[in-house]
């Protein structure tokens, strides 16, 4: 059924997100014995409900459904995960955050996701909703080739689904990298992480750089990525408020500890087998891949046009040691004087990631591109339906089209389009 479909079997037009009378709507779309998550209740988390409903077995739900409560009775391991994150994660934000993280408890605030709220984020949920409608299982290989805070790896990894994250900044790739490899941690490294907090900031705050035994090579020492990323955190914490880092960072890194040990204790409790995740910085104009070697791509363009990521993390980029005005150049949308030059290098780069997508994905396989619209900061250019055009000329063509709408404390955008694109 497609989304037309569904849209008028509601009775309303994709405008409107929330549903009048959801028992109803439910118990016509859903048999009794499926129970939705608490909030379910806008348009796409019904549709993308029904598609899991569709493509899922009952026992597939249960384990690795997004949308759903209980089915015959029995919690879905994710509602278990959602349902055992520590109030850690929001306690001391303000009243409008906390509001944030409570409301988004199934949705966006679970597992590690939760460990530097990076801007412009995935919505974890959704991604696996995604997941399940693309029907990815174990020992398929997926791929997102501008990964961000890696939120499509972290998801992946917990439904047991491997995974390639491609980065063009160090900073997200690290970000990435704590991200997933938190979700395989023990108690134990997470109690020395917390009994080493005052030794580690002193450490930490002793060179404007970062230190020599933090700098991470290829062992990756996850106590020590923990420890730093919540120090970066702290450091962009404190950029935006009249609080230091000294005061800061104990608190950030008491609540990635908190959020970290409430996913152990389910993923314990589930005995969940964890996908491998493997992070690369690289370019995604020109993917480290051979032809036709993964399984199904999910990723977000950067909004370069409005936010300036080299400029959003340049102090964490600083301290880290890379050189900001040569990434600068080497990131995609950034380029330009002009907002007409920056949006044309934009397009550019974007038809060259999009060919990259098609040459590395196996035929009838699936690429889901979600991006976001707003019509001032492009001259009155949807990129949605640009994103389209180009995809079309890239061997892809539009199966499906869904409308999302964009909730969040700080955004400029109102909704954003989960494009289905399959490779021909």
């Amino acid at each position: 059924m497609s989304e037309i479909a569904i849209t008028q079997t509601l009775g309303q037009n994709s405008d409107s997100n929330k549903i009048e009378n959801l028992p109803k709507i439910t118990s016509f779309l859903l048999p009794k014995e499926y129970e939705l998550l608490p909030n379910a209740s806008e348009l796409f988390e019904l549709e993308f409900a029904f598609y899991e409903y569709k493509f899922l077995l009952k026992s597939e739900i249960i384990e690795r459904g997004a949308f759903f409560k209980t089915v015959d009775g029995i919690p879905t391991q994710h509602y278990i995960i959602c349902s055992n994150n520590n109030p850690l994660v929001w306690k001391g934000r303000s009243e409008v955050t906390k509001s944030y993280f409570k409301e988004g408890n199934f949705s966006t605030g679970y597992a590690t996701h939760g460990l530097f709220p990076y801007r412009g984020k995935f919505h974890p949920q959704l991604i696996k909703g995604i997941l399940n409608i693309l029907k990815v299982k174990p020992g398929d290989t997926i791929l997102d080739p501008m990964c961000g805070s890696g939120t499509l790896n972290v998801e992946a990894a917990i439904i047991g689904i491997d995974s390639i994250g491609i980065e063009k900044s160090p900073f997200c790739t690290l970000m990435s990298k704590v991200k997933y490899e938190s979700l395989k941690v023990f108690t134990e490294q997470l109690s020395r992480v917390e009994t080493e907090i005052n030794e580690n900031y002193k450490i930490l705050m002793s060179k404007k750089t970062l230190p020599d035994n933090f700098k991470l090579d290829d062992r990756f020492n996850v106590e020590k990525s923990i420890t730093l990323l919540a120090f970066l955190d702290a450091m962009g914490y404190a950029r935006r408020c009249s609080k230091g880092i000294d005061i800061l960072f104990p608190t950030v890194l008491k609540r990635y500890i908190a959020q970290i040990d409430s996913f152990v204790h389910a993923r314990d409790k589930l005995n969940l087998k964890i996908g491998k995740a493997r992070f690369e910085i690289a370019d995604a104009r020109n993917l480290p891949l051979g032809n036709k070697k993964v399984d199904a791509i999910v990723t977000s363009p950067p909004y370069s046009f409005a936010i300036d990521y080299v400029d959003n993390d340049r102090p964490q980029l600083e301290y880290l040691g890379y050189d900001t005005s040569k990434l600068r150049d080497e990131m995609i949308g950034l380029k330009g004087k002009t907002k007409k030059e920056k949006l044309a290098n934009y397009f550019n780069d974007m038809n060259m990631v999009l060919s990259e997508m098609s040459r590395v994905l196996n035929i009838g396989k699936y690429a889901v591109i979600i991006i976001g619209s707003n019509d001032i900061q492009t001259g009155g250019i949807r990129l949605e339906t640009k994103v389209e055009e180009m995809a079309l000329e890239n061997e892809f063509v539009l199966d499906q089209k869904i409308v999302k709408p964009i909730k969040g404390i700080q955004n400029t955008m109102r909704d954003e389009y989960i494009l289905f694109f399959r490779k021909v």
